[in-house]
């Protein structure tokens, strides 16, 4: 059994309105650096880069965006419970819990958030390691679910235009959107070595544009 404190926090709100157009319109960033993002970003980008903590500007930075025009029953994002970035070193595949090499934490923030809002399960609770060769987030999807079921982890959505800082142990999911318009999704993530030292993370960044992007189907048990 492993014990894993499920945590986010509110960073900061930003009071500007973005229109439909310029959410559309915002480019998509995979897998860039902070020079990179606010090359490659456009208004609301920018903005969310303006609003990241000042201990956030010096240290090396991975930061993903995302646009999607969204209809009912679509998800944005994977719709079962899950980490961001724990390492996948398991001779399976799988994400390491109980030895990981390196730390991760996660700034993100959603325009039209009320479209889909991204949902975090917080608190403390021990878990079970699924055996090598069980997909592990489709074995505690179901555990979450059934602690939120009963309170033992509070659920809570992220707010419109609004900063939200967690961690590598903090649940969350995607839901599916309630209606049709556009969403903007960022993140900045940054890492640490298990001895708490700042560390860029593996291989360069490629500070990308992409111009695809997917919607999810329900299929919140499945893992990967």
């Amino acid at each position: 059994m492993i014990s894993i404190d499920s945590k986010a926090s509110f960073v900061t709100s930003i009071h500007r309105d973005f229109g439909t157009e310029r959410i559309k319109n915002e480019p998509m960033l995979f897998n860039n650096d902070l020079d990179g993002a606010w090359d490659n970003g456009d208004v609301i980008t920018r903005v969310f880069l303006d609003h990241l903590p000042k201990a956030w500007q010096n240290v090396p930075l991975v930061i993903d965006s995302r646009v999607h025009m969204l209809m009912p029953g679509w998800f944005p994002c994977i719709p079962g419970w899950h980490h961001d970035d724990v390492p996948r070193t398991r001779s399976d595949g799988q994400p390491e819990y109980e030895q990981p090499t390196d730390r991760a934490e996660h700034i993100m923030m959603l325009v039209n958030s009320h479209l889909a809002p991204t949902e975090f399960a917080l608190g403390k609770q021990s878990f079970r390691v699924p055996e090598l060769g069980e997909t592990i987030y489709e074995k505690w999807h179901g555990v979450v679910s059934d602690m939120v079921s009963v309170e033992a982890l509070d659920v809570i959505q992220a707010p419109d235009r609004t900063l939200i800082k967690f961690d590598d142990r903090t649940w969350h999911r995607g839901v599916a959107a309630t209606g049709n318009g556009w969403r903007f999704f960022i993140r900045a993530s940054r890492y640490w070595d298990a001895d708490g030292n700042v560390k860029k993370r593996f291989g360069n960044r490629s500070n990308e544009v992409r111009k695809q992007v997917q919607v999810y189907m329900s299929a919140e048990n499945a893992g990967w």
